[in-house]
């Protein structure tokens, strides 16, 4: 099996699993912390997980260019928009199993911008493949919202 496979699995338990987290940390029903505090327990988690990533001895190659760092700092702030909005979802009442497949629709989103900004697919059989699976992915979300 390729590493990446592999990091794939782990990435999809960890980000299957984490949501469950954030409902028990916010919503009314359980400890119901605001979004706010929720998201600054989150942010002490990420920084505590990659601060021992850190540590981790590694042989890549470390260049930090102005760049690179727009570009990384613009993931965060995606990603923890993407967090903050989840947060307030699940404060004002989302179902873990209704909210996951709505926001699991980026999918759409990563694909159309993986083709047209980073061209990542050339053969059109492809682009028709993906694209279908990533319109039935959104056809999954739009009907568990009913």
């Amino acid at each position: 099996m390729k590493p990446w496979f592999i990091y794939s699995l782990l990435s999809m338990t960890a980000w299957g699993s984490y949501i469950v987290a954030a409902k028990i940390t916010t919503a009314p029903k359980y400890y119901g912390l605001s979004p706010r505090l929720s998201s600054m327990l989150m942010f002490g988690g990420i920084s505590l997980t990659f601060f021992f990533y850190w540590l981790w001895p590694s042989s890549e190659g470390n260049r930090l260019t102005a760049g690179g760092t727009v570009s990384g700092i613009s993931t965060g702030v995606l990603w923890g928009l993407g967090m903050l909005f989840s947060f307030l979802a699940i404060q004002t009442g989302a179902d873990v199993s209704r909210l996951v497949p709505i926001y699991n629709c980026n999918t759409l989103i990563a694909v159309l911008l993986g083709i047209l900004i980073l061209r990542e697919i050339g053969d059109p059989s492809q682009i028709i493949r993906i694209l279908l699976g990533s319109v039935l992915i959104v056809a999954g979300g739009v009907l568990v919202t009913r």
